[in-house]
Formats: structure tokens, sequence, C-alpha cells
């Protein structure tokens, strides 16, 4: 008789999400404190703080592994090194190509700003995007959810699976988009640097380089905003061809990182990322 999963694993995806969800929502406690810089900083690490408490209750209470299948012990220091240059190199090609094909202006000078302020605002930066952004959500849908679903599904399934739930739900961001259709481009950009992280976190085994990815396409975006403005006339453009560099790279990332692992093992049982076999 076939043991059924105590949690299929649509259900551990639906855990996943409202992991996330939860993760965004703990900031609130923050707002006890005063406002400015340090609640902000506060808000972003209840959120990281958050993310990998669930991403620990989640691997511990369903499936019963170890917390190390997360993949947080593993520095990967130089993949993290080149996951930010690579994403960085996309979004400065993306707006580049951007730039040439018309669809931006110029952004207004900065104005003068004490050196404080300057540095609060790129505190808050980085810590948005790693610590509210980057940290809980990949350890969530690349460190969690892969891992759940490495062995139960076929290779290009664990990285679709990574990838879709993770990004319909930015169907809700806010991006700026004035209809549901530019919303829908919008979705470019979360799935292409989800297929590179999801690529990062199985070639590497570790979490840290899909956070590079992540947190650094945030980062790269703020820094491109400083510079360029996409037009409000053809801002869907702008995102089909931002975005559109984003799929294409990490596109050939994943279906690299797959014809890499069958060339390795052809004819394998499927392996977790610790290297155990599973049911």
């Amino acid at each position: 008789m076939t043991t059924i999963p105590r949690f299929p694993l649509p259900v551990r995806a639906v855990l996943t999400l409202a992991a996330m969800f939860v993760a965004s929502l703990s900031g609130a406690v923050a707002l006890l404190l005063p406002a400015g810089t340090g609640q902000g900083v506060a808000t972003h690490l209840c959120a990281t703080v958050t993310g990998i408490g669930l991403a620990i209750a989640l691997v511990r209470g369903v499936d019963r592994r170890p917390v190390a299948a997360l993949g947080l012990g593993r520095p990967a220091l130089r993949a993290s090194l080149a996951a930010l240059a690579v994403t960085g190199a996309c979004t400065a090609a993306g707006n580049g190509l951007a730039v040439a094909l018309g669809l931006t202006t110029p952004s207004p000078d900065m104005p003068d700003m004490p050196m404080w302020t300057l540095l609060s605002s790129v505190l808050l930066v980085l810590t948005r995007s790693f610590l509210l952004q980057g940290i809980p959500e990949e350890v969530l849908f690349r460190g969690y959810l892969v891992q759940t679903a490495l062995g139960r599904l076929p290779l290009w399934g664990v990285t679709a699976l990574s990838v879709l739930v993770f990004g319909v739900p930015h169907l809700l961001s806010r991006s700026g988009a004035q209809s549901f259709g530019q919303q829908v481009v919008f979705l470019l950009l979360p799935i292409g640097f989800a297929l590179l992280a999801t690529a990062l976190r199985l070639r590497t085994g570790s979490v840290w380089p899909a956070v590079a990815v992540h947190g650094g396409f945030h980062v790269s975006w703020w820094v491109a905003a400083l510079w360029v403005t996409p037009r409000p006339e053809t801002y869907g453009a702008y995102l089909a061809v931002v975005g559109g560099v984003l799929l294409v790279v990490g596109l050939a990332a994943a279906i690299l990182e797959v014809r890499r692992t069958r060339a390795a093992s052809p004819g394998s049982a499927p392996r977790a990322l610790d290297g155990s076999v599973r049911p």
C-alpha cells in the first residue's frame, strides 16, 4: 500500500506562500518604535527573522529534515559575488537597451541633502533589498520550497514550481503599472531573476547566491532609477525590455543547470541537495 504524504507538495507550496506573507507583515511590530531610519531597519529585520524562523519550522515540522537542507550553512561566497555582478549587469543592459530605444528620460538631478540623510537612504535601500525581500523570500522559495520539491519532481519541475509560486503573487506588487496588461508584463522581472536564483541554488546547494540575485536586483533597480526614468507612455515596453533581458539570462542559466545535472548523473535516483536520496 502506498503511503500518502502527510503534506502533499501543493500544500507545501501554499504553506511557503503563507509564510512569505506572514514574514512581510511581521515588521508591523516595529511601528511601535519612533519613526525614522531605525524603525525602517527594524521592520526589515523582523521580516528576515520571521522568514528564516518559518522556513526552519517548515523544514523541521513538515519535511522532518535538518535545517542544513535550507542551504543556509554554505556561504558560496564566490558564487554570491558572481550572482551580484550578473544581476547588476542584466539590469544595466536592460536599461541601456531601453535608453537606446527611447523608452526613458534622464532622471531629475538628485537634490542636495545632508550626508546623514543620504547615508540613511542608502542604508534603507540595502536593508529593504536584502533583509525585507532577499533573505526571507529566498530562504522560503529557494531554500525550503526547492529542497522539498527536489526528488518529488523532475528538475525542470522543481524550477518551474519555485519560479511560478514565487512569481504569480507579484501580480499584487506595487509596480507602477497603469493596467493589468502592464502588471502581467512586470512579472518578467521577478520570474527572470527567480530562474537565475533557482539555477544557482541547484548548482551550489547554497541559498546565498539566490539571496544575492534577489537583493542585487532591487539595489541595481534603485541605482538605475537614479539615472533614467521610464516614460509613462512606454512603461509597458520598458518593463518588457528590462524584464526580457533578465528572463533570457535566467532561462539560459536554468536550462544549463538542468542539462548539467542530467549529464553528470544520467538515470540516477533523484537526490536532495544534501546528497540524500528522496523517497
